[in-house]
């Protein structure tokens, strides 16, 4: 049965990526160079393709509270790619993400193309050039999403949050949404920290793919700070962001047990 979900799912993902791709690089042409109307596109575009992703790969949302208001800014933190999905099937925004997920196949299609913001986090210089790029496209009215744990995760904590990727938000005094993600794997022995969490090194990203895409149901549980944090201070709104995401996250199962069965 594993197989048969396999042989079923994997096209239907390639077909989805290739067009969202094709959508969000045409946009980009069409734009001529324009920023709100590139980065509106590709933010929908990247918003449907994760959509149509998470309904391809059995991904159930369980979601609290919504971010909401001006061009904000979501924190959350990182246990795999599966977050970008996840995430990015409940708003639209334009995602900051690592150098490295550029050159990965099927999501770095879709990256690129929709607008995503590569940023290499041991340059400081990177860091800096990125950050007047997202400053343009607050400025433009549209939201971001960063992870600022500066990686994965396994699921047992949220680590503390860089104050360097949220510079520009508290320089624009834009308010900010924490975010705790958490999975879970019902009926499968094997823990969400094997199955679902993945740090981009070993297994290889095509083969950690495959395993996901056999499980039957994924449950996402998402849970958005009710009020946002605001603050000039990059420093504070770190702390304060990552507080509000600790407070909610739950550590999802690291030892092998059986989990309960999947909801319909």
């Amino acid at each position: 049965m594993s197989l048969l979900r396999l042989l079923l799912k994997m096209p239907a993902l390639l077909l989805v990526t290739a067009v969202s791709a094709f959508v969000a690089a045409t946009a980009q042409v069409l734009s001529f160079g324009r920023l709100r109307p590139a980065a509106w596109t590709g933010s929908r575009a990247c918003a449907a393709w994760s959509k149509l992703a998470c309904r391809i790969l059995g991904i159930r949302r369980i979601v609290q509270g919504k971010p909401q208001g001006g061009p904000f800014v979501v924190a959350a933190n990182h246990l795999t790619y599966l977050d970008i999905w996840v995430l990015g099937s409940l708003y639209p925004s334009v995602f900051v993400a690592k150098r490295e997920i550029a050159g990965w196949p099927v999501f770095g299609w879709v990256a690129r193309a929709a607008g995503t913001l590569f940023v290499d986090r041991e340059s400081a210089r990177d860091v800096v050039r990125v950050g007047q790029l997202m400053s343009d496209r607050l400025a433009a009215g549209i939201p971001l999403t960063v992870f600022p744990e500066g990686g994965t995760s396994r699921g047992d904590l949220v680590r503390p949050f860089a104050s360097s990727i949220l510079e520009p938000a508290a320089r624009a005094d834009a308010p900010c949404f924490a975010a705790s993600i958490r999975y879970e794997t019902p009926g499968v022995a094997e823990p969400p920290s094997r199955t679902i969490c993945w740090s981009g090194g070993k297994p290889p990203f095509f083969h950690h793919l495959i395993g996901v895409m056999k499980l039957r149901c994924i449950e996402a549980t998402v849970i958005f700070s009710a009020v946002p944090v605001r603050s000039s201070d990059r420093k504070e709104l770190a702390r304060r962001l990552w507080e509000d995401a600790q407070q909610t996250f739950v550590p999802i199962r690291q030892e092998s047990r059986p989990a309960p069965g999947c909801a319909p």
